[in-house]
């Protein structure tokens, strides 16, 4: 690798180092916490080096939901992959809870900044612009309420609106997501699986409601969690 090659690739991986210390000061502080001066500080790096990288707070924060909804639909992918291209539109979107409650264990910080945060509380940040909701206005979002249509049209689910239906539907996952998080669930949930069952169970209840009938089988479980405590999972990437 030649000098320019590994300067290059230093550069991406500092980029990529502020990138995560802004979402982790937010997640952890809020955003008012943040600011180019508190990442210099997190990352042993001045603040004049910051912005050889990023012009302002806003810019940074707009990298920080890029990045976190770039894993957001690497999350949706896998699963959607999982379950096969053969799958019909009730696994798909079975696929997407599952998917959700992943990346927040696998990715809380970015998961807090993206989902969590008030935007009201945020008049210069760009996560409180509608058109800057990945998932809200982005292509994922745009997918699940296409799939919850399918699943209409294919007489899976009975609903009157797609959109008011997937918005149910995440309210549900999101919910049980955020309980898990913030600790609410440690009583019940001690680890990952237990946790992924519980979203199962959820996902299961909600398709009874919508379709009238006995428990899908098209709802099958996800693979074993892999032990850890949903504590420990929680706090991965923070």
């Amino acid at each position: 690798m030649g000098v320019a090659e590994r300067r290059e690739r230093e550069k991406e991986q500092l980029r990529a180092r502020i990138v995560e210390a802004a979402s982790a000061i937010v997640s952890e502080e809020g955003l008012d916490a943040l600011s180019m001066r508190s990442i210099a500080d997190r990352i042993e790096y001045s603040p004049a080096t910051i912005y050889l990288y990023f012009k302002d707070k806003d810019e940074l924060i707009r990298s920080v939901v890029e990045e976190g909804a770039q894993r957001f639909e690497a999350a949706i992918t896998s699963e959607l992959e999982t379950v096969g291209p053969d799958a019909s539109p009730k696994e798909q979107y079975a696929a997407t809870g599952r998917a959700y409650a992943l990346f927040a264990l696998e990715n809380p910080a970015y998961f807090r900044i993206m989902f969590e945060l008030p935007t009201g509380a945020q008049p210069s940040c760009p996560v409180a612009d509608p058109e800057n909701r990945p998932f809200e206005r982005g292509s994922a979002w745009e997918a699940i309420v296409a799939t919850v249509q399918r699943a209409i049209d294919g007489r899976q689910f009975h609903l009157p609106d797609a959109t008011r239906g997937a918005l149910i539907g995440w309210g549900l996952v999101h919910g049980l997501t955020s309980l898990c998080l913030s600790g609410h669930l440690s009583g019940d949930v001690t680890s990952k699986g237990e946790f992924l069952d519980l979203i199962e169970e959820a996902i299961a209840s909600l398709f009874r409601g919508w379709d009238g009938g006995p428990e899908s089988a098209c709802c099958p479980s996800a693979p074993a969690g892999d032990g850890r405590s949903v504590g420990s999972a929680g706090n991965s990437g923070a």
